[in-house]
């Protein structure tokens, strides 16, 4: 599967002449299905659930709620018992508040980068995700380089890409076989 799914971005990259905008939707779309890779990876995910065993998790986006929620539905994916992670069910939350100001008491266990925000609050944003050992997760191209825990690496194939030193000061503890299959940036 992830390897039709790498073909398949490489080739919608290689035949159509994508502008910047095309290209980061791909990476968004592409990356809201590894979100869920990330998240599964945490060993500590069980005691990061919020009330009724959930799993939190928040798209944060800038000025585009519909854009947010497509994503959050991709991530989620359809199934008839709703979506979960290692049996938990998953509670999806759509947010424009950079400060994450509604989650000081609510941590989610994830933040997904629905729209690349602007560089002052993507620094909070990565601040946060340290000090409250959240998966900060964006898919846009640069990010992992300025601090994000994880995104994409785009090259002859498709796969998860983890800042190191991120996710040293984190705490968070991801599962060994995890990085098989990932790029680490130090």
């Amino acid at each position: 599967m992830r390897r039709l799914l790498a073909l398949a971005t490489v080739v919608a990259i290689a035949v159509a002449p994508l502008g910047a905008d095309d290209l980061a939707d791909v990476r968004a779309q592409t990356g809201a299905r590894y979100f869920r890779a990330f998240l599964s990876a945490d060993l500590d995910l069980d005691r990061k659930k919020v009330e009724k065993d959930q799993i939190l998790v928040v798209f944060l986006y800038t000025d585009d709620r519909r854009r947010a929620a497509d994503l959050a539905e991709s991530f989620a994916g359809k199934t008839k018992d709703g979506a979960t992670i290692h049996g938990s069910p998953i509670l999806v939350e759509l947010s424009s508040d950079a400060t994450l100001a509604n989650y000081t008491s609510r941590v989610p266990a994830g933040i997904f980068l629905a729209q690349p925000p602007a560089q002052n609050n993507l620094k909070s944003i990565i601040k946060y995700g340290i000090d409250h050992h959240v998966i900060v997760y964006s898919p846009f191209e640069g990010h992992v380089e300025r601090g994000v825990l994880g995104g994409l690496s785009v090259e002859a194939q498709v796969r998860p890409y983890v800042n190191r030193a991120t996710l040293d000061a984190s705490s968070i503890t991801l599962k060994p076989l995890f990085f098989k299959v990932t790029k680490v940036y130090q």
